[in-house]
């Protein structure tokens, strides 16, 4: 089993404060160890692990995940998702995007959170992102006069019906919506003569159509990037995820959690590649691939799919999309906007980041 390195400055080893950093190597190794299982509360899920030692863009030494533990306890941790960004000078630029930020607010040691960022920082070489992180980790990030806001979208969120906690009157609303929708929009892609198909394994021909996009891309999300990101999700609904939710702060269990990759045709051609989380009835749009000259029949496909799904929230970051359902969406109780945010350090290129996606980092996977 490989032993993840310990590193603690003087004056934290008198405090009992030991950090502990683990490689994609000791990643690996963790799912064996039954004790770190058996922590109270857990840095990271078995979920995780398997999905960032799978990753394509990550090395066998590069640091993923930065825990601290203060008498035994953990009061916080760090994860680091490895990927790549284009710079038109220097070509692939590694970097790290942050994720998991943690820290136990009634901890004495709440500042040990800090001390993993700028341990992270150092192993990055100074490469770090994060994607919509939470108001208190922004102001952390722009703190540290390292970070700056990289690329901001509006995300519009349209309320279709009631939550499914909302038990009857929500049935009964989301069923009113749905036949209203159907009508409405069920048939657009059939009068536009779109095909629409989720697919879990992709032939050559939606290969071919992801590796051209990724071409433009800025993070280069290839066909082996998706493969990889579609099989490896942090979420599932499994009773093992259940269980693990209890002792783990950030999401891994949903009543029903899926992704769902769907290519867009007209006339037998591919047009469009979309990705969409479903999560207990949440829809959302977390990335989009086509010819900006193809937005009227992309937006008209994304109708059509919201109409069969019929979930009670739809959420849709894409600006080209987002301003065509502004005046054409369908039925819905209530629209509302939400700012969201990508934070880089200042060492790293900066052209790409101007239109982030709304799966940008490790929002992709839940």
């Amino acid at each position: 089993m490989a032993v993840a390195e310990v590193h603690a400055a003087p004056a934290a080893a008198k405090s009992n404060l030991e950090i502990a950093e683990y490689t994609k190597r000791d990643l690996e190794a963790l799912l064996r160890d039954e004790s770190f299982w058996m922590q109270p509360r857990l840095p990271i899920t078995k979920r995780r692990i398997v999905s960032q030692v799978a990753n394509p863009r990550a090395d066998d030494n590069d640091t993923l995940l930065l825990t601290a533990h203060f008498k035994g306890e953990l009061v916080a941790c760090l994860g680091v998702l490895p990927d790549q960004v284009k710079d038109p000078l220097q070509g692939p630029v590694r970097f790290g995007w942050l994720t998991a930020w943690w820290a136990d607010k009634e901890s004495e040691q709440r500042l040990a959170a800090m001390k993993l960022l700028f341990m992270a920082m150092k192993r990055y070489g100074n490469r770090l992102a994060a994607s919509s992180p939470a108001s208190a980790a922004a102001s952390a990030y722009l703190n540290t006069g390292q970070f700056e806001e990289r690329g901001r979208c509006d995300r519009l969120y349209f309320i279709i019906s009631m939550p499914s906690s909302a038990a009857l009157p929500g049935r009964v609303v989301r069923w009113a919506a749905g036949v209203k929708n159907r009508s409405l929009f069920g048939r657009s892609a059939v009068r536009r003569e779109l095909g629409i198909q989720v697919a879990d394994v992709f032939d050559t021909e939606m290969e071919s159509f992801i590796d051209d996009q990724a071409r433009e891309d800025p993070f280069g999300r290839d066909s082996l990037y998706w493969k990889w990101a579609l099989r490896f999700p942090w979420m599932s609904s499994t009773d093992e995820d259940r269980v693990m939710q209890k002792r783990y702060t950030f999401s891994v269990f949903a009543g029903d959690f899926r992704q769902i990759p769907m290519f867009v045709s007209r006339k037998g051609r591919i047009i469009a590649f979309l990705v969409m989380t479903l999560r207990d009835l949440r829809l959302t749009l977390k990335h989009t691939y086509y010819d900006p000259a193809d937005i009227a029949d992309v937006t008209a496909a994304v109708r059509s799919v919201v109409a069969e799904i019929n979930p009670w929230l739809f959420v849709c970051g894409d600006a080209g999309i987002d301003a065509r359902l502004r005046s054409g969406f369908p039925f819905y109780l209530a629209r509302k906007a939400r700012h969201s945010a990508i934070y880089a350090t200042k060492t790293l290129p900066r052209l790409p980041w101007s239109r982030p996606q709304p799966g940008s980092g490790d929002s992709l996977f839940t």
